[in-house]
């Protein structure tokens, strides 16, 4: 069964992460959770203004950053 992870979740590990760019990859590898559990929690995230979305690299993988909000 898959978990509710929530936003603050995500903008956490990407704290805990300590990059200046991560993908969705990295949070759900930190998380130990498929990538594709994460779709709500970062589009919240997104949506209150804590992610920008910096780029797409080359092979179209979304790369975010943590806003101060």
């Amino acid at each position: 069964m898959p978990q509710d992870i929530t936003d603050d979740q995500i903008v956490a590990t990407a704290r805990d992460l300590g990059q200046d760019e991560f993908t969705r990859a990295d949070i759900a590898e930190k998380l130990g959770v498929d990538k594709s559990e994460l779709s709500k929690p970062f589009r919240q995230a997104r949506r209150a203004g804590r992610l920008d979305k910096v780029r797409d690299d080359d092979e179209g993988t979304g790369h975010f950053r943590l806003t101060d909000k």
